[in-house]
């Protein structure tokens, strides 16, 4: 019984991490906590900078962080 637990606290958790992460933003910049999907993190980023009518650039990414300017259409 607690193998099967923890088999679904493991599985929650990988879910949880797949999904991308605001970390930080202004109307000039957003930083994405992500894992692996890049795509999904731009996404995120997207929704971001429309707040401020501005679009999403990207500037770089590291291993688990993506960086982008919101930019003016």
């Amino acid at each position: 019984m607690a193998w099967a637990a923890s088999l679904v606290v493991a599985g929650g958790l990988a879910a949880c991490a797949a999904s991308p992460l605001l970390l930080e933003g202004d109307a000039n910049s957003v930083r994405i906590g992500y894992s692996g999907d890049l795509g999904r993190a731009t996404a995120l980023a997207a929704q971001h900078c429309a707040r401020y009518e501005r679009v999403p650039r990207f500037l770089m990414a590291d291993i688990d962080t993506a960086y982008f300017a919101c930019a003016k259409p």
